[in-house]
């Protein structure tokens, strides 16, 4: 297995996780492009046992998105770390794919999921297969 590793803009906290991973999602909702500030989110689905904190844990700060699902962040710069999307991935932590220090090709996207939200200028990949 080989270790993934990532964290906070500021380095105060750090993660790392075992490859293989469940997948990963390319997502253009609305909730998620509110909680990245982005035009879409990118994450790694990576199943609780496999992930471990490093560095950080008492900095991590929680929030509370819908009733299943939160937002884990750096207190100290706010960089979202790690999530929880109880909806569709209840055991497994979903990493944000921009915190990632050494990319592999097993981080490419596997998946795109609510194309339908995207912004009108925002493209879709045309070689990673739509799910919804």
């Amino acid at each position: 297995m080989s270790k993934i590793k990532g964290g906070c803009h500021c380095g105060s906290i750090a993660w790392e996780f075992d490859l293989p991973i469940k997948t990963v999602v390319k997502c253009h909702c609305s909730m998620c492009r509110r909680l990245q500030g982005a035009d879409h989110s990118t994450y790694a689905v990576v199943p609780k046992e496999q992930f471990s904190l490093s560095k950080g844990k008492d900095l991590v700060v929680s929030y509370q998105a819908t009733e299943k699902s939160y937002k884990n962040f750096c207190s100290v710069c706010g960089t979202p770390t790690h999530l929880v999307n109880g909806k569709h991935f209840p055991d497994d932590y979903v990493l944000p794919l921009g915190i990632v220090e050494n990319y592999t090709n097993e981080l490419a996207p596997k998946i795109q999921v609510y194309t339908s939200e995207k912004p009108p200028w925002s493209n879709i990949h045309d070689d990673v297969p739509l799910f919804s």
